[in-house]
């Protein structure tokens, strides 16, 4: 019995930390954009390698889905998890209204860049700012 409600205490405690989240994603979608978050936010209890948070979509089903790590995010600063959050809002927002919503899109920078959304690390996405970077420089030199 003791070990079952260790497990239920971790679920129960996973369940109340994802609709913080959830209710956070509200709060920002509203801020930035004036509308409310109309995906669903999982937390993960389990560790990831690889990343912070994603966004996936179906667009057959109408999935739209923030997924976050409860591992990751404790061994993060609440800042840092908050950023990842708006990084994710980033994608659902561009992919809810039909705009490029990729990392790599300069839309997608751009919109980061005006809610102060951090960018991904990923090497293509660091290339592609810089690339951004150059594009702007070039157009208001011109």
């Amino acid at each position: 019995m003791g070990l079952r409600r260790r497990t239920q205490m971790k679920k129960a405690e996973l369940l109340a930390e994802q609709a913080r989240l959830f209710s956070i994603a509200n709060e920002l979608a509203r801020k930035h954009w004036g509308v409310d978050y109309t995906g669903t936010l999982v937390l993960v209890n389990r560790p990831w390698r690889r990343m912070w948070a994603c966004f996936r979509f179906n667009d057959e089903t109408g999935l739209q889905e923030i997924r976050m790590s409860a591992h990751e995010n404790a061994a993060r600063a609440e800042e840092d998890v908050l950023d990842s959050l708006l990084h994710e809002l980033v994608h659902w927002r561009l992919h809810t209204l039909g705009l490029p919503a990729r990392d790599t899109d300069d839309e997608f920078i751009t919109e980061c860049l005006r809610v102060g959304a951090a960018l991904s690390h990923a090497t293509s996405a660091q290339e592609a700012y810089l690339s951004y970077v150059q594009k702007r420089k070039f157009d208001e030199a011109v």
